[in-house]
């Protein structure tokens, strides 16, 4: 995990930029930097209680996050 810009969240991790799609942040930018890509999230005050759900086995609908996973890699392999 990286950290927060204004109004904005970044993360190198696939799997929690995705959750963090599929439960609804909005995808601003994603940087290459060497093989790391990071996406830049727009932030919202709920994010942090996201990333908990995230890491404490939160819920999320599986078409949402399969549709989320295809995006951010199609966007790894584009960046």
């Amino acid at each position: 995990m990286n950290g927060t810009g204004q109004n904005r969240y970044e993360t190198t991790d696939l799997y929690l930029g995705c959750f963090l799609k599929a439960r609804g942040l909005r995808l601003l930018d994603a940087k290459r930097d060497g093989r790391r890509i990071t996406f830049v999230f727009e932030d919202r005050p709920e994010r942090g209680d996201l990333i908990r759900d995230f890491y404490n086995d939160g819920t999320v609908r599986v078409n949402d996050f399969k549709n989320a996973l295809q995006d951010l890699k199609a966007i790894v392999y584009n960046v």
